[in-house]
């Protein structure tokens, strides 16, 4: 009963760990003509705290020509909404940044409406990007991840979110000390009872 009793732990341990690595930044790719593309995104704060300012990054080598399109009212003032193109001289990663000129969203909150226009020097059609969810009062990260593409239908992504190697790598070795532990407890019951 001990053993089930840790495996349903453990096992929601796991999903736990799992869920964490949900994408907060959905995305939809719209081709605009040729090699120019349309990114439009979709914000989910799952922070406990007002998210105020979030980062895509685009590629060297992948994304040129970066074009702000359009961004909700709120998050026009402030810092504002920019776009600034990778520079293969240094070389850095470009990337698209929106800063709210209010409280920004709320915990649990979404907001879409966030779009930039871009030259897409890849084949096929242009996939998820590393984005930072960003303190803009400090300029601390407060969470990274990958975007994911959203559904036809809007309703949420249609590919499984990334985990991240460490977690991974912490989930597995939880499981077998877990397993290690419950070996030694089974082995210590059999010699008393021998």
């Amino acid at each position: 009963m001990k053993t089930t009793a840790l495996f349903v732990t453990l096992a929601s341990g796991l999903m736990a760990i799992a869920s964490s690595a949900n994408a907060q930044v959905s995305y939809t790719a719209t081709d605009i003509s040729g090699s120019t593309w349309e990114y439009n995104y979709t914000i989910t704060n799952d922070l406990t705290v007002n998210l105020t300012e979030f980062t895509t990054f685009f590629n060297v080598g992948q994304y040129n020509n970066l074009e702000v399109v359009s961004a909700p009212s709120n998050w026009e003032g402030g810092g504002g909404v920019l776009a600034i193109n990778p520079d293969p001289s240094l070389p850095a990663a470009g990337f698209f940044d929106a800063e709210a000129a209010d409280a920004g969203l709320a915990p649990g909150a979404s907001q879409g409406g966030f779009s930039v226009e871009f030259t897409y020097l890849g084949g096929g059609t242009p996939g998820p990007q590393l984005f930072n969810f960003v303190d803009s009062s400090t300029y601390a990260t407060l969470e990274a991840g990958n975007t994911t593409l959203a559904s036809s239908s809007g309703t949420g992504p249609t590919q499984a979110p990334e985990m991240d190697p460490s977690s991974l790598v912490a989930a597995l070795t939880l499981l077998l000390g877990l397993l290690a532990v419950t070996r030694s407890r089974r082995d210590s019951c059999a010699a008393r009872e021998a």
